[in-house]
């Protein structure tokens, strides 16, 4: 039988997240745009909490993550802002995925930093996923790696790669020639200083600008053997692909609800002709409508982090993470919309966050 309703723990944990989403992420968000990062205080924050260090007490961590409790938490950040979420997140999947496909040595290097009490919040790690010619879909990933002469060469591209330009480690994914679908996927952490290998910061974004990203281009570039994660079509890399949509999909669905709750506030508040407008059937059903859409996407979301925790097969999961990041992502963007057409002119001022959170649901793509 399902069960929707969080254990003590996770909601204890999700009543943490959005108590410093509300005080301390969201209204940092603005000046966090400004600035084209997060502050070093907030994540130093954010760190002693313990919510962002979902790794094993082996290293320092508060503890081996969980897919379901790391989506509420992932939801509960997105609710306070969409791109610091997205920085945060962005950052983790560089150690997790090392985490989940590396070996022990591999996982003592990089993941320890993260955990340390007094320098874990200044680390940042990244995972290279989307290409320029698609979107977050495993099957759409066409860099390649062939082996020659005991090491690899790689070649191909990545765009917004978020904490891209300065991160470690710095993992991407890629197949072996070859390969499609599923099979063949692997785990490479790359260093940037190498002949073949360029990087672009992204500047002039839309939005998620808060979340600094840059893009690779890849040429024959030569990358030794120490630096693959496990073994190439792991299952380790495929979880770490599925729990990457799943957290980007919590985050959306975080960013979806803000913008309901705010557009919310705001209709019925605002007075016109002598009435709430949200007493008018045309905002009313625009609303009730994003709440239906809302709820649909957190179940894709929820239903897919279940799975990912009870360890169902690599097949399932990619597609399952993959539909709820894409439906997320789909009503965050036009609840974003929507909260701008009911706040009317006001949707378009920096006074209120509508716009901003528009612009980071359209980046999420």
């Amino acid at each position: 039988m399902l069960n929707f309703a969080p254990t003590q723990e996770q909601e204890e944990i999700r009543q943490l997240a959005q108590s410093l989403a509300m005080e301390q992420v969201r209204p940092q968000g603005r000046s966090a745009e400004q600035q084209g990062d997060i502050s070093p205080a907030l994540m130093k924050t954010l760190t002693q909490t313990g919510l962002t260090t979902p790794f094993p007490e082996e290293y320092g961590g508060s503890g081996v993550v969980e897919a379901v409790t790391y989506t509420l938490i992932a939801e509960e950040l997105g609710f306070g802002d969409g791109a610091l979420a997205m920085n945060i997140i962005g950052s983790l999947m560089g150690p997790l995925t090392v985490l989940l496909a590396g070996d022990k040595s591999q996982q003592q290097h990089y993941i320890t930093p993260f955990s340390d009490a007094s320098r874990g919040h200044l680390q940042r790690g990244s995972l290279g996923f989307a290409e320029r010619t698609g979107g977050y879909y495993v099957t759409e990933i066409s860099a390649t790696i062939r082996t020659e002469g005991g090491q690899y060469i790689l070649n191909g591209s990545k765009r917004d790669v978020i904490h891209g330009g300065q991160s470690s480690p710095r993992v991407v994914l890629v197949r072996l020639e070859g390969t499609s679908g599923t099979e063949g996927l692997c785990a490479l952490m790359v260093p940037l200083d190498i002949a073949g290998a360029r990087v672009s910061h992204d500047e002039g974004k839309l939005g998620l600008i808060a979340a600094p990203s840059a893009a690779y281009t890849f040429e024959n570039t030569p990358v030794s053997a120490t630096c693959m994660l496990g073994q190439p079509g792991g299952s380790g890399v495929l979880r770490a692909a599925a729990l990457y949509n799943i957290l980007r999909a919590g985050v959306a669905c975080g960013t979806a609800r803000a913008a309901l709750d705010y557009a919310m506030d705001y209709a019925r508040g605002r007075i016109a002709f002598g009435r709430p407008i949200v007493s008018y059937q045309g905002i009313a059903f625009m609303v009730a409508e994003m709440a239906m859409k809302l709820d649909a996407a957190r179940l894709l979301t929820w239903r897919a982090a279940t799975s990912w925790d009870r360890g169902t097969g690599c097949e399932t999961l990619v597609q399952e993470g993959e539909a709820a990041q894409y439906q997320a992502i789909k009503i965050a963007k036009s609840a974003t919309i929507d909260a701008i057409q009911i706040l009317g002119g006001a949707g378009f001022i920096q006074d209120h966050p509508a716009e901003m959170w528009m612009r980071n649901a359209a980046a999420m793509e």
